[in-house]
This record gives structure tokens, sequence and C-alpha cells, in this order.
């Protein structure tokens, strides 16, 4: 089937046949296009219509793309472990047939999670020999490429594949994404595998961006990306079809490795997530000094002779609002003296702080950090990461999910710990 599209862009269905029966149903749009070949691989919430549209502004700018849903095409869940769990073989025989369609220069792009059988679908595609000069590499917007949810203070680990990709990548990083400071490390890991790897700031905006529109689509984006469209986030999904553009032009003209890349398959395999309060060896807490929502200077100096609670949220995440109900609860149940509870905000103002607090009651104080510096050095991977500390400033439990706070097996939690040191203790070990 041919469809006609606005301003002479054309849409045709293609089909892409896998080992073992199964097959990719791939959309092309911009069939008589004469620019880059964008093969889009559609995200883990489907189909949505800010993405859709860059497809056809590409399409209007002489780009042809095709359109292919992986998980769909596949019977596979919509999930973190579905997407983690994939080879390289469904891309990897999606580029033959794009190599096989003569057009040129070929470009895999996608973001989130589905960046991992990318980037495995690139170096499938390497062994299995392919025509090195018809591909150009592929563009990860907002990529997460790592093994999954650390427990809250540990720094996440990258997966095998990126260290093991040295084809061409350009990465689209938003400036106040929660990757933004491990970008260094993530390009660093690339140059070492052979990849010339190259990033985009995108300023003003958080992860998600292209997935945002003026009315909700997904319920599993839920606040991230629905409600009236930002002007810096309508700008920057204005500006991304020339960026596609530009990055794709750049890939096509940098030198192609002429070996692939080991694999360390033990660097593939997922972790285990850690769900729930997570028991710590004691360790001394990072510093903070911040200021507040309001203007009062906090420290971590403060809290020395009281278990506390220190949670690092966002009000953008939804199930970091959805624990300030029964953390609020949990506060209120002890004197402030024996515990209390400081929330940190990554990277957002205090002015929206407030307006948020008009309309969410918050009973502890809400820090900001605003260049997200404190974060790094909690090692926060995920929203909301909170960590119990004992008398001592130490931390004893970790959590990085959203729980309910006010339960009987946390208040075990906090009493086990006050009756460990005398109150007042302010020594630190």
């Amino acid at each position: 089937m041919v469809l006609v599209l606005a301003a002479g862009v054309v849409q045709a269905d293609v089909t892409v046949e896998l080992e073992g029966g199964d097959r990719l149903e791939v959309q092309e749009f911009g069939a008589q296009g004469q620019g880059p070949l964008f093969l889009w691989l559609v995200n883990q919430y489907g189909e949505l219509e800010t993405p859709n549209a860059l497809i056809q502004a590409l399409a209007e700018r002489g780009a042809t793309v095709w359109r292919t849903d992986l998980l769909d095409s596949l019977l596979l869940q919509r999930s973190s472990g579905a997407i983690r769990s994939m080879d390289g073989a469904p891309v990897a025989a999606l580029l033959d047939a794009a190599v096989r369609s003569g057009r040129g220069p070929i470009v895999l792009v996608t973001c989130d999670r589905m960046t991992v059988p990318l980037l495995r679908g690139l170096r499938t595609w390497q062994e299995g020999g392919g025509d090195i000069t018809a591909v150009a590499g592929g563009i990860l917007l907002f990529p997460n490429l790592y093994r999954g949810t650390p427990v809250a203070g540990e720094e996440p680990e990258l997966l095998g594949i990126v260290a093991a990709t040295n084809m061409p990548v350009a990465i689209f990083q938003p400036a106040m994404g929660s990757n933004r400071d491990r970008l260094g490390e993530l390009l660093e890991t690339f140059y070492a595998a052979g990849s010339p790897a190259y990033a985009w700031m995108i300023d003003q905006v958080r992860d998600y961006y292209l997935l945002h529109s003026d009315a909700a689509e997904n319920k599993a984006l839920d606040t991230t990306t629905e409600g009236a469209m930002p002007q810096e986030v309508r700008q920057a999904i204005m500006d991304t079809p020339n960026q596609l553009l530009e990055a794709a032009r750049l890939l096509a003209i940098v030198p192609r490795p002429t070996e692939v890349a080991a694999l360390d398959e033990r660097a593939e395999a997922p972790i285990a997530p850690a769900y729930g309060l997570i028991e710590r060896e004691p360790r001394p807490a990072p510093e903070y000094a911040l200021l507040d929502a309001r203007g009062d200077h906090h420290e971590l100096a403060d809290s020395l002779g009281r278990i506390t609670l220190v949670n690092f949220w966002a009000t953008w995440c939804p199930p970091c609002v959805h624990e300030i109900p029964s953390m609020n609860r949990l506060a209120a149940a002890y004197d402030d003296r024996e515990f209390g509870i400081v929330s940190i905000n990554y990277r957002e103002e205090p002015e929206h702080i407030l307006e948020f607090m008009r309309e969410v009651e918050v009973d502890f104080p809400v820090l900001m950090d605003q260049d997200g510096r404190i974060s790094g050095e909690w090692s926060v991977f995920a929203f909301p990461s909170s960590f119990i500390l004992d008398r001592q400033g130490r931390i004893r439990y970790s959590v990085n999910t959203a729980i309910e706070w006010d339960t009987d097996a946390v208040r075990h939690v906090i009493d086990t710990l006050r009756t460990e040191h005398p109150p007042g203790s302010d020594q630190r070990k």
C-alpha cells in the first residue's frame, strides 16, 4: 500500500523477513527522498505524536525514514527488561534490507533504552561483513545504556555493548537530563572502543523532551511529558530535524572501523533490581551545604544526633510526588530531635518549588541542588533515591524507588537506629 501525505511525502509499507519466520513491519516515509535513510526504531512507549511529526519533518526535508516498532513486530512486552534482553539480529536484518534498497547514507535513530538493541544491531551487522561504507552509524537520543538501576548510592554500570561499539555514533543529551553528568564517561567508553563519537547538548530540556505532547498519550509517561508544552521544549523539538540531518552528514564522512570490537558478554547481563529498603555497610554520607526553596541554609552537620531521611527527588517525577504524603506522616510520628526528613530537589528553580508547595503539602525542607552536583556526589541515578542516616551521619539504608514511608517496617528501622547511640552524639566514624 502507498499513501501520499502532506507536502508530497509518500508513505509505503516494507516487510523485512527475519530468520525463524518473524518479520519486521516497516513504514517508509519520503520514498522519493534523495537525502539520508533514517531507520527509526520506535521507543518503549510506542508510537507518539511528536516522534511521528519529526519523521514527517525529515521526509519533507528530503530524507527517507523507515519506521519500525521492534517490540510490536516481535510480540514482545513493552518493558525495560524485554528491551535489554533483545539481541542484535532484528536490527542487523533491517540494516541489510536498507543497504539493498540502494539509499543512503543509512543512520539508525532511537531514544532511551531502545539504544541498546540499536548498538547490538550495528555490531551484529558488522560481524556479518556488510558494506561498511553504506551505514553511517547511529544517533542516540538521551540514551540509557546501563545494566539497570543500581542500589541507591552506587554508580551504574554500562552494558558491555558500549565498550564493543566502534561504529560512529552521535548522542543528543538533554542539558537538564538525569545522565548529563555521566556523558563524559559514556563518550570515553566509545572512544576507547574506537568509535568516533560526538555529542549534541540540548539546552533547557530534560530527558523525554522528544516524547512531549500537549495532550497525554501514554500512562507510563504520565506527568513527565503531558500538559501544555513549555516553549523551550517546543523550540528544541522544532530544531531536532535539522540537528538530525546535520548529525547524519557528520557520521557519513568520519572514518569507519576495519574490525569488529571485542564484546565482554559478562557485562551484557542486566543487574537484578533491588527494591525497598536495602541495609548498607555504614559509611559517612557525603557532605552538603545548600539553600532551601525559601532561602534558608542547611548542611549535613545539622542532622547529627538524630536519624535522618535524605530524599532526592524532582517535581517531574510522578513516583517522587506520590511518596510525599507518607513522608509527611512519618515525620509527624516523631519528635524532630529524634528523626527528621531533608529532601534535595534535582535541578529545578526555587520559584517552581514554592509554586509546587502551594499545591502539594510538604512538611520538611526542600533543598535546591540546582547544578546537580550534590546528587552526583551521592551517586544518585534514579529518582526518587533515599538514604537513612544514623545519628553519626552515616548511611545505613537506601532505596532507589518510591515506597510508602509510614509503615511498621520503616518505623522499625528508624527505632532500631535510634537505640544505637545516645541522643546528642555527634561523632562521625
